[in-house]
Formats: C-alpha cells, sequence, structure tokens
C-alpha cells in the first residue's frame, strides 16, 4: 500500500478528491461593475480562496490597472510576479494570474 496523503482516513482519497474539487471550481473571484462596453472594475477580496486565483488567459487584449496602491501582485506565465503600479497591458491568449494581497484590490479593466 503507497503512502497515504490523507491525515484522517488514512485512504488518500479525501485529498485527492478535495484537489479536484478545487481545479473544478468556477466561482469568479471578484464583483464586477460595467463602467460602459469596454470597461469594468472588478473587486477582489483576499478572503477568497487561494485555489481561485487561477492561471488563465483572455480572449482579447486588455489593459488592467489598479485604483488604489495595493500588495498584490500580477504574473505573466514564465515571469516573475510584478507589484500592480500604472497600466498592464495583457495581450490575448497568455496565461496570468493574480496573487493575493491584503485587503482589496480594485482593478479597471479595459478592452482593446
Amino acid at each position: 500500500m503507497q503512502d497515504c496523503k490523507c491525515r484522517e482516513c488514512h485512504c488518500g482519497q479525501k485529498a485527492i478528491i478535495e484537489l479536484l474539487t478545487q481545479i473544478e471550481d468556477q466561482t469568479l473571484p471578484y464583483q464586477e461593475e460595467w463602467l460602459s462596453e469596454t470597461t469594468s472594475v472588478r473587486h477582489f477580496e483576499s478572503d477568497q480562496p487561494d485555489h481561485l486565483f487561477k492561471w488563465h488567459w483572455d480572449e482579447e487584449d486588455r489593459i488592467i490597472e489598479p485604483l488604489h496602491q495595493t500588495d498584490w501582485r500580477f504574473q505573466f506565465d514564465d515571469d516573475l510576479p510584478i507589484t500592480m503600479e500604472g497600466e498592464i497591458l495583457v495581450p490575448s491568449g497568455i496565461y496570468h494570474r493574480l496573487i493575493k494581497g491584503t485587503g482589496t484590490l480594485s482593478l479597471q479593466i479595459r478592452r482593446v
């Protein structure tokens, strides 16, 4: 028998099921308000579970800009995380993610 990764029942299944549940969770980690047809503001709360901040890519180019100073970070695939200061161009098809900080992050998102 292989070493069990599950501390409660020693079967290994609970850990696998929890991991699969997190991977399949499509809950969006933000509240969104639309300012125009091409611009919205998204509010992210730091109390959201880490697994909701998934690597993803968008179907169109976007410019994101934090509306206040924050310790949240942004990361492109194969790059180190960066602080969120000023505008960031996120090209379509490029994997990226947010890394949680403290408090609320409010981002203006503009399709270009």
